[in-house]
């Protein structure tokens, strides 16, 4: 098939003699996301953060009534929250398979072990050969040692509490793996490349590229290491040892996956690589704020949610309306024991103890219960924070 191509001032066109129509060379929104890199990241951010608050209201129940003045600091909140995640999911899910990518698999020295010739039509229509990722290649010598890291990393979170000093016990295992998994990759890379068959002159440089692909592969493993740690301890660890093990089978998986396929999509197409990452990193947000309270943990850092007490000093005139739906009162214009779940908007979101009569044994007993409540801001005097040991 002949192609013509046709240059204008103002755009490049492509057009064919099959019919097709015109196609220009380069999208505006991909020319404004270049020219706006930073201003991008930061929206990638936000989105992030503002998912994580989004999580933490639909957990609590609750959709406040929101001003623009108020929403300032919970755009601040959303852009700190998803700063520090987004850039922990990005040295987990895309860097890795960035090392992957540059450094090892389309290394000239691994030609034929990890990539295939193969041929390729061009933007002018012509067909070339160029060097192709192999899947199955790339799975089986790189992702399965990846994945069996991954798995025993994420099984020695399970330890971190108990501490050897100075350092966790987490990271003496963590230190222990990258050792093996250094020694591993360079006996895997050594087998591959069989130094025997080459001459004297050339096993030393052979000798120091395979240390480098060694080293770089470790570095993609320490990578996570440091992410789900991170992560292990913002969502203030998984208390349920079923849980922990779930969130350990989707954290792998995901991962595992993500490194793949940024590793064979990078070179020559970087924007599904990253839009694949990023998708990924969506899934394994709501898996994780789904077995481990990871939105509830980094609220309550702000002293918003479960586990964090207040006693409130209220107005007069709202004591007998909290009188009036049972609430618990310690004092004249006292509530004691008060858990504020959201402080957006005009009112508070509170739980709070609640008098309920319950019939035992034909009996009516007075017992306490938490209820959620709002409370206009405007009967609240003072806030006392509580600490408990």
């Amino acid at each position: 098939m002949q192609t013509i191509n046709i240059s204008t001032p103002s755009e490049n066109l492509i057009v064919s003699e099959n019919g097709n129509q015109p196609q220009q060379s380069s999208s505006e929104l991909e020319k404004l996301l270049t020219a706006n890199m930073s201003l991008a990241v930061w929206l990638i951010f936000l989105g992030i953060g503002g998912g994580l608050l989004a999580r933490y209201y639909v957990r609590i129940g609750y959709l406040p009534e929101m001003e623009w003045n108020a929403a300032l600091v919970y755009l601040f909140v959303c852009s700190v929250w998803g700063s520090v995640i987004g850039s922990v999911l990005t040295i987990s899910l895309y860097l890795p398979g960035v090392i992957w990518s540059e450094i090892i698999v389309f290394e000239p020295t691994l030609d034929n072990h990890l990539t295939y010739l193969a041929e390729h039509d061009d933007s002018s229509g012509k067909r070339s050969m160029r060097k192709e990722p192999c899947i199955r290649s790339i799975m089986r010598y790189l992702g399965i040692p990846f994945a069996v890291v991954l798995l025993a990393s994420h099984l020695c979170l399970r330890f971190s509490n108990p501490e050897i000093k100075p350092i966790g016990f987490y990271w003496v295992c963590a230190v222990l793996i990258l050792v093996w998994t250094f020694f591993y990759m360079k006996g895997e890379f050594r087998r591959r490349l069989v130094l025997e068959e080459y001459p004297e002159h050339k096993k030393k440089t052979l000798g120091r590229q395979i240390f480098r692909y060694s080293i770089w592969f470790t570095i993609s493993v320490l990578l996570n290491q440091i992410a789900m740690y991170v992560i292990y301890i913002l969502a203030d660890r998984t208390s349920r040892l079923s849980h922990f093990y779930i969130l350990t089978g989707i954290c792998t998986a995901g991962v595992w996956l993500s490194t793949n396929v940024v590793a064979m999509r990078h070179r020559y197409y970087p924007r599904q690589a990253l839009v694949a990452a990023l998708v990924m990193a969506v899934v394994l947000l709501f898996a994780v704020d789904r077995f481990s309270d990871l939105s509830m943990k980094l609220m309550s850092r702000y002293g918003v949610g479960d586990g964090k007490t207040f006693n409130l000093l209220v107005t007069t005139d709202a004591v007998p309306l909290l009188n009036s739906e049972g609430v618990c009162t310690c004092g004249p214009q006292h509530l004691c024991n008060v858990e504020i779940l959201s402080k957006m908007g005009d009112h508070y979101f509170v739980r709070v103890d609640r008098r309920v009569d319950m019939k035992v044994d034909c009996r009516v007993v007075e017992n306490l219960a938490r209820v959620e409540i709002t409370l206009p801001k405007s009967d609240v005097i003072a806030i006392r924070r509580l600490y408990t040991p």
